[in-house]
């Protein structure tokens, strides 16, 4: 059994998480601690194990391609740090974003992956929701980031923009003013902004292509 993200950023500390986890599910399933939502994999993989020493199973990593760097090397560290410390019995797993070229690199680390993107269909562009704000406080894993935010573009030349929620836009380079992509389009069911028809969808769409480059 192992954990998500979410999970540990509401519990606001990765062995507070692994306990809790540890205390509820049944001592039948193995526990299978994730270790890289808030600090570096292998201080955190040390920190877990000397919580829940015997009972932990695995550790996991789910880091974002973002933050990898030599994701082998880190992998040799976690493995190193463990086993100097006699924890030479606890399994590394890894997740996010691993197709057969990962695994084929990664097997003298790795004892068993979590892949369900790459043999789930055909290619696809890979995302994930994550928690990034709660109760009003920004927070967020490593490699993304946190807080509420709005999404900009330009209408005149196409230029997007990710800025924190209600913070000042001004205009585009361009001299265009931004228009807010996220906007309610339902409120208790009801539309509360126009709705535009599939002719009227069909030329905005052939608006944008122009300025793209095929």
């Amino acid at each position: 059994g192992t954990m998500p993200h979410a999970f540990i950023l509401l519990a606001g500390d990765t062995v507070t998480a692994a306990q809790m986890f540890d205390e509820i599910i049944d001592p039948n399933i193995k526990r299978v601690a994730l270790i890289d939502t808030f600090n570096d994999e292998k201080f955190e993989a040390v920190r877990v194990a000397e919580a829940l020493k015997e009972r932990l199973y695995a550790i996991r990593l789910d880091t974002p391609a973002s933050r990898r760097g030599d994701f082998y090397r880190i992998l040799e560290e976690v493995r190193w740090e463990l086993n100097l410390r006699g924890y030479d019995n606890i399994k590394i797993f890894i997740s996010g974003g691993i197709d057969e070229h990962d695994i084929t690199a990664l097997n003298p680390v790795v004892d068993a992956y979590g892949v369900g993107t790459c043999i789930s269909n055909a290619p696809v562009i890979d995302f994930a929701m994550d928690i990034v704000e709660i109760e009003g406080t920004p927070i967020a894993k490593r490699g993304k980031m946190s807080g509420a935010k709005d999404v900009l573009r330009c209408p005149r030349c196409g230029n997007d923009r990710v800025i924190p929620l209600g913070r000042l836009t001004g205009n585009c380079d361009c001299g265009a003013a931004y228009i807010h992509l996220l906007e309610p389009l339902y409120v208790a069911g009801e539309p509360v902004c126009q709705q535009r028809t599939p002719s009227e969808i069909r030329d905005y769409v052939i608006k944008q292509l122009e300025r793209c480059s095929l």
